[in-house]
């Protein structure tokens, strides 16, 4: 009676194991390649939102990781941008804390953070008139990753010129880290 009770789960417990584990490694890479753009977006939302509230890098950083879709880093960049600064209080340091995180363990490349920094100031003169300090934290931001290494002074350059809006780009470029950046870095020729 034992020794029938004890030879039924072992073959159960093996016959699960193989199969489920043989075509795991295939499956996870064709469904991360046919990803679509809404969910995507409706993930990175949902890891944003719990990010904000509970603020763990390296929680985040996993999230992002199991996106396995390098190619919308940059759309990433911009709605943590957005999402972030449309919070109250804006959530100016934690984004870039999070933008940083991600460059320096290798998830984000500086082209991502480039790229989704001009995303997000092409719609900058929308969002600004709904949010009149996003132009002023985003300089901040946009500070706080040249400081990291994640932006260059020639992609600040091309975000200041996506946004049309004279004043916004003035707001932007004097924010306090954005200007002594830029006030240090001329020093130096």
């Amino acid at each position: 009676y034992n020794s029938a009770v004890s030879t039924e789960p072992a073959p159960q417990i093996l016959s699960p194991v193989k199969p489920v584990s043989a075509p795991s490694p295939e499956k996870p890479q064709p469904p991360a390649a046919k990803l679509n753009i809404d969910d995507l977006h409706r993930k990175t939302a949902s890891l944003l939102e719990e990010y904000f509230n509970i603020r763990l890098l390296d929680e985040a950083l996993q999230c992002v990781d199991e996106l396995k879709a390098p190619a919308y880093y940059p759309e990433f960049v911009k709605e943590a941008i957005s999402l972030g600064l449309d919070k109250s209080p804006p959530c100016v340091e934690p984004v870039a804390n999070l933008i940083e995180h991600l460059f320096i363990k290798k998830i984000l490349s500086a082209r991502d953070i480039g790229t989704g920094c001009l995303l997000f100031a092409s719609l900058l003169d929308d969002i600004g008139i709904d949010l009149p300090k996003a132009p002023s934290n985003f300089g901040e931001i946009i500070g706080k990753l040249i400081l990291a290494g994640g932006l260059d002074f020639k992609v600040v350059i091309e975000i200041l010129k996506k946004v049309s809006d004279d004043y916004f780009q003035k707001t932007i470029f004097n924010s306090a880290p954005l200007q002594f950046i830029f006030l240090d870095h001329s020093l130096h020729f």
